[in-house]
């Protein structure tokens, strides 16, 4: 039974020594807002979508290419024109949506900023329950010359919240603002800052995307009728797409033996997070964030369990002082328990304050915004009840040694420790954190190495010094002509090249297949467009033939001139590089093109992924929206600064976007690099926390066999054999802890290796590395005991 009056002891014996108090209480905290975090960012992909009356009845259709030879995983997208085939099919959904989303540039008065915008059928306000705080937001959703925008957006661009009536202007159409919204929750699937009908005069996306098979440009929604399933829908989803149009266009080798051109599922919203398109990167980093927050956790339970047998066996005549005025066992346990709950209590309390603190730091390294459900009464609740149980689960081990204390002997100055088996289990909870300590150690080192073994991957092309700018829509090929001309001027920059894309931007890309009379049978092969400038520019290596400025014709036979990689001429059958000049290929629409040159292989695709065969199409004089300019720089502030001026005289209402090139490859990285900081960061607070453990241990064997040293010491014993003493106790440990560790670190890091092609040579040295960093803490916390032991005085101890 617990008393009030046990905190109060608590608290006091607390006070009595800061040191245990501040690593106990700030090593448990530190794992309760790791664990709280985490709880939150888990709970809000669980439980997503809080304006959404029904999300389980409502699905977002995934589409997934089968391109044979090609290893495409699942897409968060799926083809708009798969909405109306869906209603003609009669298919049983209650209401479907299209929602489009892209990033414009909006100009009120001299003010342009850019904005999020998304394109959407009028379904989408009723399905995800959005509902306008001002103004009519189903004349926003239906008026093609009206948008909706969120309070946020509102004041960034106005200035003001009060904007019913007022225009803005993007790419020269004016639109109205017809509604205002608060801000959607961090967690839902449709993230905006304005809204705008899918039919509205701003949406410029072009019909070959509104209406092809395979153009995924956006989402497609709906709402299950009554008595349907996800499953269900999902059939007929597929069914529609084997009998579509686009089947008659494939190749052959497609769709041979009841083969699938594509895949299309439909998940509902509840179920996203962790079964739709991405999920296996989710569930990736929340496995990682969880297990590093567990880990932490057991740590620093085991600390301070370890920690509080220590000082309970220090209290041993306290204890016995109450045993003999007659408190029972139940209310001796119950004393250091709630003892116990304290520690917990105050933990997580600081954890609280602490998670409050790095929560914006850390919702912006997730890229992830945190609304209020991560302060919640409810989240708050589950925290107290948390803390309880953690205060009770470790008091139950110090409780016990404390009921086993005999009164006589600790009141007459005969000290008790515990059994075998109790220094046993706390032993093996010590090898535990050994363990811990060194899988993640050797993981975050293997994911470390992987992330600098792609951000050197050898792609073909070079990336360093490079500035890629993007046109806007309003950007025609003069305008775009006179940016490339004034750029190529200015001081610093030494090259300059079109493309239709920063290559490696889009890892998928756009693919066609082609054939040539050496090789009959379809080759899929990836598609872009670029200027002759292009392969200087990048440093592409010229394997055979000649690329030269205006030669999109090259005879009457060919359309266009194109340039192949060593991957694509193999491919279409030519052995040799020289081989495959002059020959013509023949695309998939009958139209012919002649190769005029052949380069080394370039890949643009991930290290996730299989590298594609590469095509280039010549064309120096007609890039304009959309296009890619990409400067060669010694000097990249001062690009950027020639850009912006550049832009302000041709593009005055639109907001520039460039970026290095280095910087559009590193971002296919970034979760792999984020849970790899992640997993590092835990694997240095679990070191420190198994130095703890190992420090306590320390202690409680100096205590216990105090006179053990001494009389060692007084036989001739020497410095070496007292400190060996100590090395074979946590020697046995760390050996104990390999053995569990290093097979979960290999297994762990093979399992994370798995999802890449590209993989990085890791032999064994993150698994040394993990064990030479922990042999090394555990040294340095056994360091100040095996001193002590060193310096102990025969006299003093055998007289205590």
């Amino acid at each position: 039974m617990i008393k009030f009056s046990d905190f109060r002891t608590g608290w006091r014996q607390l006070l009595a020594d800061p040191v245990y108090s501040a690593i106990v209480i700030l090593g448990l905290s530190i794992a309760v807002a790791s664990s709280y975090l985490i709880l939150g960012l888990v709970a809000d992909a669980m439980f997503p979508e809080s304006k959404m009356a029904q999300p389980s009845r409502v699905v977002a259709l995934d589409f997934k290419p089968n391109i044979p030879d090609r290893k495409i995983d699942w897409t968060g997208a799926a083809p708009f024109v798969l909405r109306d085939a869906l209603h003609a099919a009669k298919a049983p959904v209650a209401a479907s949506a299209r929602a489009l989303k892209t990033d414009i540039s909006a100009r009120v008065g001299e003010q342009v900023a850019r904005i999020d915008m998304v394109f959407a059928d009028a379904e989408v306000a009723p399905m995800f329950g959005l509902a306008s705080a001002a103004g009519d937001l189903q004349a926003s959703l239906t008026r093609p010359d009206s948008v909706a925008l969120t309070f946020e957006a509102a004041e960034r661009l106005f200035g003001q919240r009060d904007v019913l009536g007022r225009q803005l202007a993007v790419n020269g159409k004016t639109v109205t603002v017809a509604a205002l919204l608060p801000r959607q929750p961090g967690n839902s699937q449709l993230q905006f800052e304005a809204l705008a009908p899918f039919n509205s005069i701003l949406n410029g996306l072009p019909p070959e995307d509104r209406e092809g098979w395979y153009a995924l440009s956006g989402r497609v929604y709906a709402t299950l009728a009554p008595g349907a399933s996800a499953a269900q829908l999902g059939e007929i989803a597929q069914s529609i797409f084997d009998h579509s149009p686009v089947i008659r266009e494939v190749p052959p080798g497609w769709i041979e033996n009841g083969r699938k051109a594509a895949f299309l599922r439909a998940v509902p919203m509840d179920q996203l997070a962790f079964s739709g398109a991405g999920s296996g990167a989710k569930r990736l980093l929340y496995g990682a964030l969880a297990a590093a927050a567990l880990a932490m956790l057991a740590l620093a339970s085991v600390n301070y369990v370890n920690l509080t047998t220590v000082r309970t066996l220090a209290r041993q005549r306290e204890i016995g002082v109450r045993k003999s005025l007659g408190a029972s066992p139940a209310r001796l346990a119950g004393q250091l328990i709630g003892e116990s709950m304290l520690v917990a209590l105050l933990a997580g309390a600081l954890g609280v304050l602490l998670a409050w603190l790095v929560a914006p730091a850390f919702g912006e390294l997730l890229n992830y915004r945190f609304d209020n459900r991560l302060f919640t009464p409810s989240m708050l609740l589950s925290l107290l009840l948390g803390c309880v149980a953690l205060g009770v689960v470790t008091g139950l081990y110090p409780a016990r040694i404390a009921l086993k204390i005999n009164c006589a002997e600790s009141l007459s100055g005969r000290s008790h420790s515990e059994n075998a088996g109790g220094r046993w289990v706390r032993r093996a909870m010590t090898a535990l954190q050994f363990a811990a300590a060194i899988t993640l150690s050797a993981v975050a080192a293997t994911i470390m190495w992987q992330s600098h073994f792609v951000r050197t991957l050898d792609l073909g092309f070079r990336s360093a010094g490079l500035l890629a700018v993007t046109l806007p829509a309003t950007a025609t090929p003069q305008s775009a002509a006179a940016l490339r001309d004034v750029l190529a001027r200015s001081p610093g920059i030494d090259g300059a090249a079109w493309s239709d894309e920063v290559p490696g931007r889009n890892p998928a890309g756009q693919n066609e297949a082609f054939t040539t009379g050496n090789n009959p049978a379809p080759v899929l092969i990836r598609m872009n467009a670029v200027d002759a400038a292009f392969f200087d520019v990048y440093k592409i290596g010229l394997l055979a033939g000649k690329i030269t400025s205006g030669g999109t014709t090259v005879d009457a036979n060919a359309d266009k001139s194109v340039v192949l990689d060593r991957t694509a001429a193999k491919l279409l059958g030519f052995a040799q590089a020289e081989q495959a000049l002059g020959a013509n290929i023949k695309s998939a629409d009958g139209k012919f093109a002649r190769v005029v040159a052949v380069i080394d292989r370039v890949r643009q695709e991930t290290a996730h992924a299989e590298a594609a065969a590469q095509l280039f199409y010549l064309n120096d004089g007609n890039f304009g929206a959309g296009a890619v300019l990409t400067l060669h720089t010694s000097d990249l502030p001062q690009a950027r600064k020639a850009v912006q001026a550049a832009w302000q005289r041709l593009f005055p209402d639109d907001v520039v976007t460039m970026d290095t090139v280095d910087a559009y490859l590193a971002e296919h990285y970034k979760q792999d690099r984020m849970v790899g900081g992640l997993i590092a960061a835990a694997s240095v607070m679990a070191l420190l926390l198994a130095s703890l453990g190992v420090y306590s241990l320390a202690a409680y064997t100096v205590r216990i066999k105090t006179r053990e040293i001494v009389i060692r010491k007084l036989h001739g014993a020497g410095a070496g054999a007292i400190a060996g003493l100590l090395v074979r106790e946590f020697g046995t440990l760390l050996v104990l802890g390999l053995v569990l560790g290093l097979p979960l670190a290999w297994l762990a890091g093979a399992q994370y290796l798995a999802g890449y092609v590209e993989r990085a040579p890791v032999g064994g040295w993150p698994l040394l590395a993990a064990v030479l960093a922990t042999a090394l803490m555990a040294t340095l916390a056994a360091l100040r005991h095996t001193l002590a032991a060193l310096g102990l005085r025969p006299v003093q101890a055998l007289r205590g």
